[in-house]
């Protein structure tokens, strides 16, 4: 059995039109299908007025049959139309009468409302039903009209949070304006958003239903059988296999173009690599490489041990003392990756009563490190510090202890905070302030040390996190601190820092070689920062969306998936390797190309660069 949720960016846009054309399409092969709506409100349960299942039993034109789990009087959402008649409802209780319906091949359940109405007290939504029960598909209703993108970006990220495959049903309750109508097709089609279906106005199935229909029936035939066992079974319900688990949510990916691959790359100095963040190209420098050699010729290969036990060598003290002073910082640790040194960072220090403020944008590692933590999270929008300065004035009379986090350099965007105002600030509310400097490091600040030492503002800084894998061409992390209490504590408390084989010695050689050329070259940051600024004005200049800016990540938005795949596709023909930058890594409909400047770069790369990107456009 196949079980499809029919759900929706809001009510009365046409979820019983939609349950009705799906029924006609699924029993024309001879397929038992039956309607329910799981909740009605508005109508008493002694009503002789058609309810919503019978409704689409009866548009379906075909042989369905309908039920209804739960009807209320009152026209609101289902927990409190249940508590108008001194009822109440709850996830559990519809999902034990779905369980007790007879089996069918194909069952179509209809919610109340859009996709994010609470269905009981607990706030639970149809989302969450979905889950419960199994459901095999989400189909979610939008109206086709002015508004349409906005509602149906909101819904569809609701319902792919599930893990469900979902999509449109793009539904005209109203004559709908032609241009309207390919706007809305064009934008969610950038977006990422996947529309299933289009139900015309006053029309009795979706346009092109044979396909409709024969890619439900694809979708379906590559999930697990989800059918859920009948009451009183005394058998558990047979949940998929753990590979059909995980095939299903692969499927999902790759019908929505962001499936991920890992492919196997050459070095080939013929190819111009913009992809990785080896902005100083110090990853084959001979320094560098001899420094590794050496280490490796004294410590052997690997710490073979956690940092705790017998794992933090001479070469991790010297690299921390080294960082400590070249950032201003009095002491420190090293990590595994910067990955954990964030996740460990922001896991540990707040906890369940504190309160942390993020920019928008952070990177996932912190986000991973936040959820573990268990403190209370608002984010404050991207670079908007009049918005963070507003969060912080209302903390003020709550008591709790407050962090901020942030990156210098942010990995997606490339751009960066003005750090002189969040120092004032932090002088002013008295918070814990966490930066990120991964992505600035060598191409800002006096020897290189990044925009908190361009700034100033070191010592406002409390925990300050740094990568060893890209400037410093090694491969870790490290995590400098003002007071030696935080160090302590996180040595007794992180996990990521505890349980871990300590970063191999020559990692440690091969970042302390490198930081010491990083002090060499830092005279040339003028230089860098001057190609990124006419690098992005040449982008400009031939039509591409690129923002200003002087950092080494330089954003091309291109918005479709598709399109940052196909582009990266012809660079890459050409020999030129830039990243394709898709969700859930960037919010839906901004996908992108990203290029990592390198200090080697000439304005003949640039040209190369450009010419290559307006074949491909002039393609199209």
């Amino acid at each position: 059995m196949r079980t499809i949720l029919v759900t929706a960016s809001d009510t009365g846009v046409g979820k019983t039109h939609a349950v009705a054309a799906l029924a006609r399409l699924l029993a024309a092969d001879g397929s038992r299908v039956q309607i329910v709506k799981v909740v009605e409100s508005g109508r008493s349960s002694a009503s002789t007025e058609e309810g919503d299942a019978a409704k689409a039993q009866r548009l379906s034109g075909v042989a369905v049959s309908s039920v209804t789990l739960a009807t209320f009087a009152a026209p609101l959402a289902p927990a409190d139309a249940a508590a108008a008649e001194g009822k109440e409802i709850s996830l559990e209780m519809l999902v034990t009468r779905t369980q007790a319906l007879e089996a069918c091949d194909w069952r179509i359940l209809e919610g109340a409302g859009g996709i994010a109405t609470p269905i009981d007290r607990q706030g639970r939504d149809w989302a969450d039903f979905a889950l419960a029960i199994g459901a095999d598909l989400l189909v979610v209703v939008v109206p086709d009209r002015l508004g349409a993108i906005n509602q149906a970006r909101l819904a569809h990220a609701r319902a792919a949070a599930t893990k469900i495959p979902a999509g449109i049903w793009l539904n005209a309750v109203t004559a709908v304006d032609a241009d309207v109508a390919v706007s809305n097709r064009r934008a969610l089609q950038r977006a990422g958003v996947p529309v299933w279906a289009e139900l015309g106005f006053d029309a009795s199935e979706p346009a092109q239903p044979e396909h409709v229909r024969a890619m439900l029936k694809d979708l379906a035939a590559h999930l697990p059988d989800r059918a859920l066992a009948k009451a009183g079974d005394a058998s558990k319900p047979q949940g998929p296999s753990l590979i059909e688990r995980w095939r299903s949510s692969l499927t999902g990916r790759t019908q929505q173009g962001l499936r991920r691959t890992v492919r196997v790359t050459t070095r080939d100095k013929a190819v111009l690599n913009l992809a990785d963040n080896d902005y100083l190209a110090l990853a084959q420098d001979p320094e560098v490489v001899r420094a590794v050699a050496a280490a490796a010729a004294k410590y052997g290969t690997s710490a073979s041990a956690s940092p705790l036990i017998t794992g933090w060598s001479e070469a991790h003290q010297q690299l921390v003392e080294s960082l400590g002073a070249w950032h201003g910082f009095s002491c420190g640790l090293l990590w595994n990756s910067g990955y954990a040194a964030n996740s460990a960072v922001l896991g540990v220090l707040p906890t369940r009563d504190d309160l942390v403020l993020a920019d928008r944008l952070i990177h996932h590692s912190m986000i991973a490190g936040l959820l573990h933590s268990g403190a209370r999270f608002k984010r404050y929008e991207h670079l908007d510090l009049g918005h963070l300065e507003e969060l912080l004035a209302q903390s003020r009379s709550s008591g709790r202890n407050v962090f901020v986090a942030t990156e210098t350099v942010f990995s997606m965007d490339g751009d960066y905070p003005d750090l002189a105002r969040l120092a004032a600030l932090k002088r002013t509310y008295g918070f814990c302030w966490i930066v990120d400097e991964a992505h600035a490091l060598g191409w800002y600040g006096p020897a290189g040390a990044g925009l908190v030492r361009a700034a100033g503002v070191e010592q406002d800084v409390d925990v300050l996190v740094g990568t060893l894998g890209k400037t410093l061409a090694a491969g870790g992390a490290y995590t400098l601190f003002r007071d030696e209490t935080v160090r302590d504590y996180l040595v007794n408390e992180a996990g990521e820092f505890i349980y871990s084989t300590a970063l191999p010695p020559t990692n440690a050689a091969a970042a302390a070689a490198a930081l010491e050329r990083v002090r060499a070259l830092a005279p040339q940051q003028a230089q860098w920062q001057a190609y990124s600024r006419n690098f992005r004005a040449r982008l400009q200049k031939e039509g591409w969306s690129a923002p200003d800016g002087d950092s080494p990540v330089v954003p091309v938005r291109l918005d479709d998936a598709e399109a940052a795949l196909a582009l990266t596709g012809a660079l890459r023909a050409a020999g030129i390797w830039a990243g394709a930058v898709r969700p859930p890594t960037v919010p839906a409909g901004t996908s992108r190309l990203r290029f990592s400047l390198k200090r080697t770069l000439t304005e003949a790369d640039a040209t190369r660069i450009l010419s290559v990107m307006a074949q491909w456009r002039n393609r199209l």
